[in-house]
């Protein structure tokens, strides 16, 4: 697969196999669809919340289930799912696409919004700079059921790792302009002018 101008031709082959996977679950008969990278780890009890739907919002269009461990924005309301896990409106950015839940018609609207591969699927997914991810209600599982495999040696957390920002991409002024815009967008849909909360980072239910 060969890369493009902004990304290289490993991010375009992931962002392909997501695109995938949404079409699955836009053409599949379930409310909802999971999907997780091949290097991702679960802590020991994530079968048991995946096991039904019930515990997941009725307006969830995606809900975020690792963390990358970096800061991020919450809402202050926290609702409980049962076994020690919540879910907050994700208000902010949170890099990584190693694990998420998606709804049908969520997978629908991002087969629409989306065509040959431009950005990263992290932020098509988990940046408010962009439409794909604003237009969306999104929410954070807390602690997280999922991590990706170099942040996690032994079942803990390496802590040289936590707090790593990721790269910075350069932006051309149009695209600068589009990122506020839609970052302001995403801050109108989510309320999120108040009542929000930042976590240095998203705790993981290590196995």
């Amino acid at each position: 697969m060969a890369a493009t101008p902004s990304l290289s031709a490993a991010e375009v082959c992931c962002y392909l196999s997501h695109r995938r996977c949404w079409q699955i679950i836009a053409d599949g008969n379930d409310r909802y669809g999971v999907v997780f990278e091949d290097d991702v780890v679960f802590s020991a009890d994530a079968g048991l919340l995946l096991s039904d739907d019930q515990w997941v919002p009725r307006d969830a269009d995606v809900v975020k289930l690792e963390s990358f461990f970096i800061k991020v924005r919450l809402a202050r309301k926290h609702v409980a799912v049962g076994n020690g896990y919540s879910v907050a409106r994700l208000v902010g950015e949170h890099v990584g696409a190693a694990g998420y839940l998606v709804s049908k018609v969520a997978a629908q609207k991002l087969i629409r919004r989306t065509g040959p591969a431009r950005h990263v699927v992290d932020h098509v997914l988990f940046s408010p700079t962009l439409l794909t991810c604003s237009l969306n209600t999104t929410y954070q599982l807390t602690p997280a059921l999922c991590a990706q495999s170099q942040f996690i040696v032994g079942g803990e957390v390496l802590p040289t790792l936590i707090q790593v920002d990721p790269p910075h991409r350069r932006k051309r002024v149009i695209d600068k302009i589009r990122s506020e815009a839609s970052r302001g967008l995403a801050h109108v849909r989510n309320r999120s002018f108040w009542g929000t909360e930042e976590l240095p980072a998203v705790a993981f239910k290590a196995p």
